[in-house]
């Protein structure tokens, strides 16, 4: 029972969130574009809502949190009324089996915990639980050289979405800790479906997320739900033409991306290059960046100003050039995913055959560049081949989600993306 009330709290993100369908441009998307988009932004109230009361000291009670919760829920479903679907796009029955297909085989890998991945067991879990019984987030803790190896200066987000999933519950339950990683695999696959209207790319993401999260090992660490947020940052800049739907939606990805791990900082840091390369926009992306920098701003000087092991300055480390080719060779075994590169080899087919390949700019950029990232901070190890082999696989999960979103991009037409 405490399993089912646990992955009950994450069904109700999307409740939280509804607030977010007074925008059009999401309101047109399908339902499950909808449901999509409300997840995220009620991750985010819900972290920052236990984030709030941590900072002002009121400690954590199950009556409070959810007293808090049923007064933003009741509001936010109430601001997001009527809602009206204004295009509906039926599902393919061929990409429909595929999905369940692949639904069914996932979820198989997850309830038998083969997928599970050691960071959730050794730092993930183990902090949301004891923040948990700390009621906050604790400097104490945090603090603590005994903690050390727990990662005390990596973003919140993945923590207290377990806190929320523990306060339901009120036992911190591993199980729906791996589950949700369907939700957010899933919750990916309909953001891309219910924005480049393509049953198609819908399923060939469904397949390469599913695919390479086994094979990371990826489920109940901090990487699905990285992936999930910054798909929708990418996919808000691609294919949401309405500005004031894209700014919001984009800046609210990279916000919470930059608040789940380290690499969210630097994926922002992609957008914002990409922004400004293909886009030139400059307004429109300090608007997208601006919340992430500012979360991750006061995030990165409460750690600094503790002294809290952090891994923010490994890119200050020194460069070891003699790795180079090594890095190179073992980062492109890590990338094969043991299919030969087959996840990258096809989407980068599809943007060579597709009629429109200009319009995968923004995207290709950013797998480019979020690729390089990854290069660039594994050479600052002499011999950086355990790194690589232990975190490439589910590091380089971020390029690949771009390049997939970007072959989709090549198959829209110039007037689908104005």
């Amino acid at each position: 029972m405490n399993d089912v009330l646990a992955f009950t709290a994450y069904l109700l993100l999307p409740l939280i969130g509804t607030v977010i369908w007074r925008l059009d441009s999401v309101r047109r998307l399908d339902l499950g574009g909808r449901i999509a988009v409300a997840g995220a932004a009620g991750a985010a109230i819900i972290v920052a809502v236990l984030a709030a009361l941590s900072i002002v000291s009121i400690e954590w009670s199950r009556g409070l949190i959810l007293s808090i919760v049923v007064v933003i829920m009741a509001e936010s479903i109430y601001l997001a009324r009527p809602l009206p679907t204004r295009e509906r796009h039926p599902i393919d029955r061929i990409a429909m089996t595929a999905l369940i297909v692949i639904a069914i085989l996932l979820i198989y890998g997850l309830l038998d915990a083969r997928l599970s991945c050691g960071d959730l067991h050794f730092f993930w879990g183990p902090k949301a639980v004891r923040f948990y019984r700390d009621g906050g987030v604790t400097l104490g803790f945090l603090a603590d050289p005994n903690t050390v190896r727990m990662n005390p200066g990596y973003p919140l987000l993945l923590p207290l979405l377990y806190v929320w999933s523990e306060t339901i519950a009120r036992q911190f339950s591993w199980f729906s800790a791996v589950l949700s990683t369907a939700l957010f695999l899933f919750g990916s696959v309909a953001l891309v479906r219910s924005t480049s209207r393509d049953d198609r790319a819908a399923v060939l993401m469904a397949a390469t997320l599913a695919y390479a999260f086994a094979i990371a090992d990826a489920a109940g660490a901090g990487e699905p739900p990285l992936i999930f947020f910054e798909t929708l940052a990418i996919v808000a800049i691609t294919f949401i033409p309405d500005r004031r739907a894209q700014v919001v939606l984009a800046a609210l990805g990279l916000a919470c991306a930059a608040m789940t791990k380290i690499e969210g900082a630097t994926f922002a840091i992609a957008v914002v290059i990409a922004l400004l390369v293909v886009r030139r926009t400059f307004k429109r992306t300090m608007l997208i960046a601006a919340p992430a920098a500012l979360v991750l701003g006061a995030w990165l000087a409460f750690v600094r100003l503790h002294n809290l092991s952090e891994y923010y300055r490994g890119a200050g480390m020194p460069i070891y050039f003699a790795a180079v080719t090594k890095t190179l060779l073992t980062l492109a075994k890590a990338a094969s995913y043991e299919l030969y590169g087959l996840p990258w080899i096809v989407p980068i087919v599809l943007i060579a055959i597709a009629p429109n390949p200009r319009n995968a700019a923004l995207p290709l950029l950013i797998a480019i560049l979020t690729f390089g990232a990854a290069f660039f901070f594994y050479i600052h190890l002499p011999d950086p081949t355990w790194w690589i082999l232990a975190s490439a696989p589910r590091v380089l999960l971020t390029p690949l989600t771009a390049l997939v979103i970007a072959s989709a991009a090549a198959w829209r037409s110039a007037d689908d993306l104005s």
